[in-house]
């Protein structure tokens, strides 16, 4: 077609959109990414979460997987424990009080390693927040009191 600038476009500029995005790429489409939020308000739903995501693992060393450059320091000062598929499936439960897709919730589940696996190799820069995050939880525990 005469004129034709994309194969598929993409709407917004948040996690969601840039996998939709890279998806069509590296099937061979030409992609049109387009965002309506300012520079400051865009992100989608990662800006909410400070690019946070829920991912099953199971140990440290899939953790170094997706987040190859954690110093020896986090590695050693951080209990990354384990978060296990079945403890993906029971916190989506209770969030969203059984009201989400069974399907998409197996999906989301069963291919969130692989996916952020994906991310990474594709130069998504995966950071560990589990260690931030336990601060954090500790730092209000204690001014609770």
């Amino acid at each position: 077609m005469a004129g034709e600038i994309a194969d598929v476009i993409v709407v917004g500029a948040g996690n969601a959109a840039f996998c939709a995005a890279l998806s069509a790429q590296e099937r061979g489409a030409r992609v049109l990414m387009l965002e309506a939020a300012p520079q400051e308000e865009s992100g989608g739903n990662s800006r909410f979460t400070a690019g946070s995501m829920r991912v099953v693992y199971n140990g440290v060393d899939d953790i170094r997987t997706l987040a190859p450059d954690l110093t020896p320091a986090e590695i050693v000062g951080t209990d990354f424990g384990t978060y296990t598929a079945e403890q993906f499936f029971d916190d989506m439960a209770r969030l969203t009080r059984y009201r989400a897709d069974p399907d998409l919730v197996q999906l989301l589940v069963c291919e969130s390693f692989s996916t952020l696996n994906w991310m990474r190799q594709n130069g998504v820069r995966l950071r560990n927040t589990v260690g931030k995050v336990q601060k954090a939880r500790l730092r209000e525990m204690l001014s609770a009191k």
